[in-house]
């Protein structure tokens, strides 16, 4: 528990590294989402400052969101990039309250190069886990650190979030990934085929598709 809120190293982060950038399969209803990725990892800080990404389920926003950070930790591996889960950020601020820990808990999110915030719509409701963020989101923003951040609607759809919030994050770029089209299914269907190196009949994948 004494090292639950240190610093973590590179090694330390849990970004899957099958979600790359190279292997996110793209289409119409997520070429906007994907360029701007690149354009993050390019000049992070500084294109698009916060990137909010939202959709529905399954349509690719925990791929692309872990993407850059594989991106980012291959092309800059000195970065501390953060990558986590709205609920683990949530669980982290209610821990640093009973464990009168929340220096730490600033230390740790304040201290990012690069933070990674999937499903942000659980902050919902919780006045004292925005309140944190908010100051947290004002202090990387000074530093120009890198927030990306996911969520299964608009900041405005988000019911019981605080204006300011909703504010923020509408100030960078926010970004709606739709549904994949047919053509795009079958694309995603034939990637992960050749990633488990199995073989699928063209006919069953059109199936699949439909």
């Amino acid at each position: 528990a004494e090292d639950f809120f240190s610093p973590l190293p590179a090694p330390a982060l849990q970004l899957n590294p099958r979600y790359t950038l190279e292997n996110f399969v793209v289409g119409p209803s997520n070429n906007l989402a994907y360029a701007a990725a690149e354009a993050v990892v390019q000049n992070p800080g500084t294109s698009y400052n916060p990137l909010f990404v939202y959709g529905g389920t399954g349509v690719g926003k925990t791929h692309l969101i872990v993407g850059i950070g594989n991106a980012l930790l291959n092309k800059r591996s000195h970065l501390k990039i953060i990558y986590c889960s709205s609920d683990r950020f949530m669980n982290d601020y209610v821990e640093a309250i009973q464990n009168r820990k929340m220096a730490d808990l600033r230390r740790k999110y304040r201290s990012a190069d690069i933070l990674l915030i999937d499903d942000i719509q659980f902050f919902s409701g919780r006045e004292g886990t925005q309140e944190e963020f908010f100051h947290t989101f004002n202090e990387l923003q000074s530093k120009n650190s890198q927030m990306v951040i996911t969520s299964d609607r608009s900041p405005h759809q988000i019911d019981k979030l605080e204006d300011r919030l909703k504010s923020r994050f509408a100030g960078g770029l926010m970004l709606d990934i739709q549904s994949p089209d047919f053509d795009t299914r079958v694309a995603i269907l034939k990637a992960k085929c050749q990633q488990r190196r199995e073989i699928l009949p063209e006919e069953s994948i059109q199936e699949i598709a439909k």
